[in-house]
């Protein structure tokens, strides 16, 4: 883990940083008697949300969630996994805080795309128009 931050830290500039996350849709072609709303994406594409993926600075796939129908968001698969529990648990992500100069400390967390929701250990884009 301590690599991990290390070598995190050094490519984008992100103290305590352990991983990052997002996910996927993989669109999939149904015959018409099967098609589903559940499985009916944001796009209207008929998709499996077949991945969510925690990596580490080397792109190498640590956790994954796999299955949900792609009617499900990014946000919704996340709270719905086990590494969403172990965290909001406090069984994760909770063992080395590490204090900046000046001060401050900081909490041990991830990186996760613009489906993400905003956590105390998951950060995601800032978006805001005219930045």
């Amino acid at each position: 883990m301590e690599e991990i931050k290390s070598k995190l830290e050094e490519a984008f500039g992100l103290p305590n940083c352990c991983r990052a996350i997002d996910g996927t849709h993989i669109i999939m072609t149904l015959p018409t008697i099967q098609t589903s709303d559940d499985c009916c994406d944001l796009e209207d594409n008929y998709s499996m949300l077949l991945l969510q993926g925690i990596v580490d600075h080397e792109m190498r796939f640590l956790d994954i969630v796999t299955g949900w129908p792609g009617g499900m968001t990014v946000s919704r698969l996340l709270k719905c996994s086990g590494f969403f529990k172990l965290c909001e648990g406090g069984q994760h992500l909770n063992e080395n805080v590490r204090t900046l100069s000046g001060g401050v400390e900081i909490r041990e967390y991830l990186v996760g795309g613009v489906g993400c929701p905003l956590l105390p250990w998951l950060i995601t884009p800032y978006e805001s128009s005219g930045l």
